[in-house]
């Protein structure tokens, strides 16, 4: 595996964490691997949950199901889903 922005698009950017984890549950019931990830920095003094509220969460998808992951998220949530724009916009 190649580093993260070569393999996954972002789907979701500085969300919180549990429209994260929503969104993470909705792609997986649909067969569609994310990971969540957040800003790095030293958060030992906040706690990953704390951190996670402060800073925003970002969710990713592999650049094949993309297009799937948004029509996933936009049928459960609307089209107006606050999805990250596409990367050539």
């Amino acid at each position: 595996m190649g580093r993260v922005a070569d393999d996954y698009a972002c789907l979701l950017d500085s969300v919180g964490l549990i429209d994260a984890r929503l969104a993470r549950d909705l792609l997986a019931e649909a067969g569609i691997p994310s990971l969540l990830h957040g800003p790095d920095f030293n958060f030992a003094e906040l706690g990953p949950a704390s951190h996670a509220a402060v800073r925003g969460v970002s969710v990713y998808v592999p650049h094949r199901a993309l297009s799937e992951a948004r029509a996933v998220l936009r049928a459960a949530w609307g089209e107006d889903a606050a999805l990250a724009p596409p990367a050539d916009a």
